[in-house]
């Protein structure tokens, strides 16, 4: 591993979190109690999540159930591990490779700060999305995503609300000027997934965001996950930020700040940027002027 090192908090992230209602939420907390909140209902059922680093899976084979009981149990312990002793990605594999199968880092997060990460990123999309779109669709870079965009709507009409979502994320760091392949990088459909390099978590592409089904998930020159479906490989990229107790980059600190605070209404010790209450604000004027009166958020 190289010697670049990644930006640890000083303290452990901590949260005031403003609940959001949500039915997911409930649900997973209420089965979780009885102790079978992650039993996965097959391929077709679900959204598919795979292991990339096969030598770090587990060789004792657990049920759902019995990881999310452990996962559960050794919570505490984890979280002063990463916390206090901020080792490195490699070592929280070694030492919690569970962490790294199917939802378990959204459902970390969810354990951290009591939010259902990947339920309501796609809620606030569904409200605003549309708006995203429109406040970046003249910025300099955002064509090339759109014209991606229009025409994976033309070729499946009836995913048209999912692929709004999936391009309203891609312009949201543009909106606030930042770099967008700083969050997720295309790669070709033959290239090897390299790790080279690569400390801050990035998501990297097979092919177009806009036709790809391999999502990988890198962070400190390390392969985390893979993923078949954007949104939820987004959600677990900004989720490995509170995960590995990480300090978000500079090129994406206003992006990350609208999705933890405006977004997930997840506040912490620092202020709300200038720059995430006129996004929000603007969205919330463009809601009621297209007639839509989504509940007012809090900066």
């Amino acid at each position: 591993m190289s010697q670049l090192k990644t930006k640890r908090k000083h303290a452990a992230m901590t949260a005031e979190v403003v609940p959001i209602p949500s039915t997911a939420l409930v649900a997973i907390e209420s089965s979780s109690s009885e102790g079978d909140s992650t039993s996965e209902k097959g391929e077709n059922g679900d959204k598919k999540i795979k292991l990339v680093e096969k030598e770090s899976a587990p060789k004792e084979s657990k049920t759902p159930e019995e990881i999310q009981k452990f996962m559960e149990e050794t919570f505490d312990v984890r979280r002063s591990f990463i916390d206090i002793e901020m080792p490195g990605i490699p070592s929280v594999i070694e030492t919690y490779p569970y962490l790294f199968t199917s939802k378990q880092m959204l459902l970390e997060f969810q354990r951290i700060t009591k939010v259902d990460l990947d339920h309501t990123i796609q809620e606030y999309c569904v409200k605003y999305a549309l708006g995203i779109i429109e406040a970046a669709k003249s910025l300099s870079g955002a064509a090339p995503i759109l014209r991606q965009a229009e025409a994976a709507k033309q070729d499946n009409i009836a995913l048209r609300q999912y692929w709004e979502m999936v391009t309203a994320l891609c312009l949201l760091p543009l909106v606030f000027r930042e770099n967008v392949v700083e969050m997720i990088r295309e790669i070709k459909d033959d290239e090897e997934v390299d790790a080279q390099g690569q400390v801050v978590p990035i998501l990297i592409s097979k092919g177009s965001i806009f036709k790809s089904d391999e999502f990988f998930l890198v962070a400190e020159e390390t392969v985390l996950q893979e993923f078949e479906e954007f949104t939820m490989a987004f959600a677990t990229l900004f989720a490995s930020y509170w995960v590995f107790n990480m300090q978000f980059p500079h090129t994406l600190y206003n992006t990350y700040n609208f999705v933890q605070k405006a977004i997930l209404h997840v506040r912490d010790l620092t202020p709300t940027p200038p720059q995430c209450k006129q996004l929000q604000q603007k969205l919330q004027t463009w809601a009621r002027r297209h007639g839509d009166t989504p509940s007012r958020g809090r900066n």
